[in-house]
């Protein structure tokens, strides 16, 4: 069974506590059987980690970006990701390739049968196992940071079939150039990998609110 704070993240990811929500603590106690300590726990976590925010006078919310949010995360997400790709020493130990291949392989098959809460946490430690070949624990420890924070943009398009597809080939693609001897090649994999969703989530929040609000 996940921790609480993994179970709060996962119904983040998916719409159960929606952007901009106020989340209380009783209401978390209640709905998920735990103590108030624990709900103290995961709130911190979930701070940290950029998808709740705590705001004076309102309590806990879900965080809800716009899309020049969107688009300022995924500036910093691409110069973090290429950075390390660039760092990283080619090729990956086969041990690591391997590891990345199931991953992906049980990624695949998630997608494949649609259990997109899999897909998740199958995409979690598929590029947390990427990053962690960089060698420099502060930038993977940010990039794990930003792409948990990226989560609630990229699940918008998980029910695009073509774009789960691309994801899938992506990965592949990533894996690929990890076995390879070209920084450069690298690092455009992993560039490749970052932009569709931030787009797809600016057609989506247009869509919902109106252009003007996409600015603060």
């Amino acid at each position: 069974m996940r921790s609480l704070h993994k179970e709060l993240e996962n119904d983040i990811i998916f719409g159960v506590y929606a952007p901009g929500m106020r989340i209380t603590e009783e209401s978390v106690m209640a709905q998920y059987d735990v103590k108030r300590h624990a709900v103290r726990s995961a709130f911190g976590t979930l701070e940290s980690q950029g998808l709740l925010i705590h705001r004076a006078n309102r309590g806990v919310e879900v965080v809800d970006y716009t899309p020049d949010d969107v688009d300022a995360l995924y500036d910093l997400r691409i110069v973090l990701e290429t950075a390390a790709a660039r760092r990283t020493p080619l090729p990956v130990a086969s041990d690591i390739i391997l590891q990345l291949e199931e991953l992906a392989a049980q990624h695949a098959k998630a997608v494949k049968r649609e259990d997109f809460r899999e897909v998740y946490w199958l995409n979690q430690s598929f590029h947390e196992l990427q990053y962690s070949s960089c060698e420099n624990p502060r930038l993977a420890a940010l990039i794990a940071r930003h792409a948990r924070m990226a989560q609630p943009i990229r699940v918008v398009k998980y029910d695009d079939k073509q774009h789960m597809k691309d994801i899938v080939t992506q990965h592949l693609a990533i894996i690929k150039a990890m076995g390879g001897n070209c920084q450069e090649t690298y690092a455009q994999a992993v560039r490749d990998h970052l932009p569709a969703s931030a787009e797809a989530y600016r057609t989506l929040y247009e869509r919902r609110f109106g252009s003007h609000r996409a600015l603060r």
